[in-house]
């Protein structure tokens, strides 16, 4: 058996096409677990309907704390052997359970990584690996029950799969990769994910909250020797992605740029410097070798920011190319 499990929050619009490409599957040893976060909307009610269509439908009903809780609840509740978690506004391929197990049966695989979009198969190596978005992730459940810690953490979204799929990875030993099956990631209006991007005072929260949970994950379970490059790693494609793109006022970008560093810091003393060609981009090699903001942008210069705004109901993003060094030139840093 397989354990779909599926946080539900709102979104009604998008619950029935989500949960019949679920029940539609070509697989039918599933068992599917959906959790309704204390939605106000008609959610709860359509999941009901759903159970008399189909009997492998669980409803967990709770009030609201957030998708994390949501999916720890499911991963908690499912008895199958392998699970996936789904977000309830997006839909996959009628065969993608079925193509999933068997990648994981024929490969004998802890973790089945969907990599038809993203490059997600140029994230995870047998020499380090930064995080994965929850949809992509097949994983054998096992692995979660003897590591019971291994849970989506409380109260930070977005990026809260970045952390659980980051620690996770370390648990894995066989890993093997999908192409030929999609998961179809809907793009709604007024998605947290699109929020916080625009939410530049959170953003700064939440990437300190990323790297201090990293840190005390590496510390307590004696990981800093031993993965200190897949953390260097996901610094550079998660956090310092964000330093990089976002449109950060200048005085949240030198609080983001002293973040990352004092972690960073402590990643690069167990990497050799040698190696930071084979591994980085030349961008990060500057950011780790500069000590100032203004260091930083003295040889990199240009970042790319980005207009958003909608027009016609369609969510456009215009970049550009913008000097930022123009801001820093004058600092005595």
């Amino acid at each position: 058996m397989i354990s779909i499990v599926i946080p539900v929050y709102n979104v009604s619009k998008y619950l029935r096409t989500c949960l019949d490409s679920v029940i539609n599957q070509t697989y039918k040893d599933l068992e599917i677990i959906c959790i309704n976060d204390g939605s106000t909307d008609d959610s709860l009610e359509i999941l009901k309907e759903y159970t008399y269509k189909d009997s492998r439908i669980i409803i967990i009903d709770k009030k609201n704390s957030g998708v994390s809780a949501a999916r720890n609840d499911g991963i908690d509740k499912a008895r199958g052997e392998y699970l996936f978690c789904m977000d309830s506004d997006d839909y996959i391929d009628n065969d993608f359970i079925e193509v999933f197990y068997n990648n994981a049966k024929t490969n004998n695989s802890d973790l089945v990584v969907l990599s038809t979009f993203w490059n997600l198969d140029k994230r995870v190596n047998k020499e380090y690996h930064s995080a994965l978005p929850t949809w992509s992730m097949f994983i054998k459940k096992s692995i979660l029950d003897n590591y019971k810690y291994l849970r989506y953490p409380l109260n930070i979204h977005p990026g809260e799969d970045g952390i659980f799929s980051h620690e996770l990875l370390m648990y894995v030993k066989n890993i093997s990769f999908e192409y030929n099956t999609n998961y179809h990631y809907v793009k709604r209006a007024g998605q947290s994910t699109e929020n916080t991007a625009e939410n530049i005072k959170k953003l700064v929260l939440n990437i300190r909250k990323y790297l201090e949970l990293l840190e005390e994950f590496y510390t307590k379970y004696n990981f800093w020797e031993s993965k200190s490059l897949s953390f260097a790693k996901y610094i550079e494609g998660e956090v310092f992605l964000a330093f990089r793109t976002k449109n950060f006022i200048t005085d949240d970008e030198r609080k983001i740029f002293d973040i990352i560093k004092n972690t960073l810091n402590k990643t690069v003393n167990n990497i050799n410097k040698e190696d930071y060609n084979k591994y980085f981009s030349k961008e990060f090699i500057v950011f780790i070798e500069s000590d100032t903001i203004k260091k930083y942008y003295s040889k990199v210069k240009y970042k790319y920011n980005y207009i958003r705004f909608t027009i016609f109901n369609k969510d456009v993003s215009i970049r550009y190319k913008e000097n930022r060094y123009k801001y820093y030139k004058n600092d005595n840093s």
